[in-house]
């Protein structure tokens, strides 16, 4: 059979593959091992679980496999064989170096990555990258990689969060304060010169301009661990400020993330939710896009954008 002309690899964080135990602990150690070096405590082991019990096990699997089969599917449409999706994770299976051997070994010699995170970071969509590049660079036939551009700012991924923001906005009888939040990083990235936090300020700009907002603010939530410092305002912090507690009513976009998994599910739906139930705000959250098909079209159009940048001649079938 010939070989795929083009390779897209789509790569995400990862997740816990099961509420085994062995698997959320093996999970937690791939991530403290590649951050800190370290195995995770009983304590750091039973906290993770209890959260994957209080949603009932995350969903991140289930929807990023729809993304990526949705993906091939639209591939297909307009060039029938020209394209092979592929999932690699970060910190979980189908792991991102294993894929890329996978392609390396099914003959794959050009390919487009997307990361699935809105706003580039060394630690988010670079980190992810760069493990590509390294791995293929480890192999007797390197695969040509070209990544995709920003995208922060796509107009489908701003529909997207317009649609959301507005359809929630118009269930509820108050006006709502939106905030916008955000996976919290070490505040180390700022003396990087790192465009996450100027990237999501630029989007929630964008969306509060569309959506003609009265009322909104930035923040951040699901901050890690450690002594070191974080990016703020914290979210909880933010609820609890005076001019929030003015208007009881809070819309949470969280733009920051694309499906629903641990920061959402829990971060939100539970922890953030009984703060807000504390301090008498009533709390509402945004749909996320998921495997949405308008966030479809916008992957594959950055994807076929990303190809035509590198020069490839695909003719549409």
């Amino acid at each position: 059979m010939k070989p795929p002309r083009v390779g897209v690899l789509i790569v995400a964080y990862g997740s816990a593959p099961s509420m085994d135990d062995e698997a959320i602990w093996e999970y937690l150690q791939h991530i403290l091992q590649y951050y800190r070096k370290t195995d995770p405590d009983s304590e750091e082991f039973e906290n993770l679980k209890q959260r994957y019990e209080a949603i009932g096990g995350s969903p991140l699997y289930s929807i990023t496999e729809d993304i990526v089969q949705a993906v091939q599917s639209h591939l297909d449409e307009k060039f029938s064989g020209g394209f092979q999706a592929y999932l690699g994770m970060k910190h979980s299976p189908p792991f991102i170096d294993d894929v890329v051997s996978q392609m390396v070994e099914e003959g794959v010699s050009q390919a487009v990555t997307v990361a699935l995170a809105p706003f580039r970071s060394r630690f988010s969509t670079d980190g992810y990258y760069q493990m590509v590049q390294e791995t293929s660079a480890r192999a007797d036939n390197a695969i040509e990689w070209s990544f995709v551009d920003d995208w922060n700012l796509h107009p489908f991924f701003l529909k997207l969060w317009q649609t959301r923001i507005e359809d929630s906005l118009s269930s509820n009888e108050a006006t709502a304060t939106v905030v916008f939040t955000n996976h919290s990083l070490p505040d180390r990235i700022r003396s990087w010169q790192d465009p996450y936090p100027q990237q999501f300020e630029a989007t929630a700009r964008a969306l509060a301009r569309n959506c003609q907002l009265r009322g909104w603010t930035v923040a951040y939530q699901s901050r890690g661990g450690g002594d070191q410092c974080w990016l703020g305002p914290d979210l909880l912090e933010v609820l609890g400020q005076h001019e929030v507690q003015d208007n009881p009513s809070v819309l949470i976009a969280p733009i920051g993330f694309l499906m629903d998994h641990l920061e959402v599910l829990y971060d939100l739906d539970i922890q953030a939710s009984l703060a807000a139930k504390e301090m008498g705000i009533a709390l509402q959250r945004t749909q996320m896009p998921n495997s949405d098909p308008l966030f479809i079209e916008m992957l594959v159009d950055v994807i076929l954008k990303a190809t035509e940048k590198k020069g490839l001649a695909l003719h549409s079938s």
